[in-house]
């Protein structure tokens, strides 16, 4: 876009957030002050943009980076389930930039000042690519929540369905057996999680043994983890793209069921994909429901769109090219930058 920005890296803030070492946060937090001081001595600071999280910097330094006077602005998304990781240095930041829209409410409570901003997609790399349609249904991304049993429900009901991604193929049983040695250490340590502990040590093992089903029922459709390159191919060989919208909260199997917009609801518009996703309450403000991007609210709703639109070229290519023109004119991080520069006061957005 035209702007000179000083990036900072954020590896140490993240293995200090990883490791809960406190002495790398501190060293991480004066580093990163230290920057913005020195970006602001050498030709002056429009705005700090951050993504950071409670356990990769102090509260303080977010404070003393907001005294340096520009606009301090941190985005964090999946606010839905894991707003806790932000809950302490949001109400620091002059705005919480915040993915999913009803998640304001949470930043207003600890005091903070929210502002909307939706993901978006980069068309430089999100885009169609000359592919022959090969699958039916296709899904990239991580196995868990929900995922496996929407996979097992369109499988069952005779669609060519496909998912590609860390844990479509089963796996082995050592990552259990690692993490019921953790459950055993938390038992010991917190004798008072009891049952919670052995509540979600039960729902792991359920989860990866529902994964490992799925892969030996039917192996040919589960892939592993693809290249990036691939990724962007999967979304012109797939004839519909599978969209979950839904996550537990906090990740706990046990926990309620929420919902909220991923990356890949932006990323698969701009790559011209016939998507078809879950119905979430923000979404048509963003995409036109079942013209740009297609949406279900119940099991019999999914199997019927996917049905319908992997045998209807016609209705399908309709679809692709709703979406990638709406995501091409309103979703790239440009427009979403220029919105937050117009929001700031800072020029006329560009």
């Amino acid at each position: 876009m035209g702007h000179e920005v000083v990036l900072f890296p954020t590896a140490p803030g993240r293995r200090a957030e990883r490791t809960g070492d406190r002495t790398e946060r501190q060293r991480f937090s004066e580093q990163l002050v230290a920057t913005a001081r020195t970006a602001l001595d050498d030709g002056g600071l429009d705005l700090v943009f951050t993504y950071l999280t409670d356990g990769m910097v102090e509260v303080d330094a977010v404070r003393q980076l907001c005294a340096l006077g520009p606009p301090c602005c941190n985005f964090s998304c999946n606010n839905t389930h894991q707003f806790d990781l932000v809950r302490h240095i949001s109400r620091e930041f002059h705005y919480s930039l915040h993915a999913e829209k009803d998640a304001a409410v949470k930043f207003r409570e600890v005091g903070a000042t929210p502002l909307w901003w939706p993901m978006a997609s980069n068309p430089k790399h999100f885009k169609p690519v000359d592919e022959a349609e090969r699958y039916g249904v296709g899904f990239c991304g991580d196995n868990y929540g929900l995922r496996s049993r929407y996979m097992r429900d369109l499988l069952e009901a005779g669609i060519d369905a496909h998912g590609f991604g860390p844990g479509w193929r089963g796996g082995s049983m050592s990552p259990v057996r690692s993490q019921a040695k953790v459950w055993k250490y938390w038992l010991k340590t917190w004798p008072f999680f009891a049952t919670d502990i052995r509540e979600r040590a039960a729902y792991d093992l359920a989860e990866h043994l529902g994964k490992r089903a799925l892969w030996r029922a039917w192996p040919d459709r589960m892939h592993g983890v693809v290249p990036f390159e691939d990724l962007v191919a999967l979304y012109a060989r797939a004839r519909v793209t599978l969209g979950v919208v839904e996550v537990f909260d906090r990740h706990h199997p046990g926990r309620s069921v929420l919902r909220h917009l991923h990356l890949r609801d932006f990323e698969a518009p701009m790559c011209g994909a016939c998507y078809l996703t879950g119905w979430v309450e923000e979404l048509p403000e963003l995409f036109e429901p079942d013209k740009e991007v297609l949406v279900y609210r119940t099991r019999e709703e999914l199997i019927d769109k996917a049905r319908f639109y992997c045998s209807h070229d016609d209705a399908r290519k309709a679809v692709r090219r709703a979406a990638r023109a709406r995501a091409c004119a309103e979703h790239t991080y440009a427009h979403r930058y220029e919105s937050l520069f117009k929001h700031l006061g800072l020029g006329n957005g560009r």
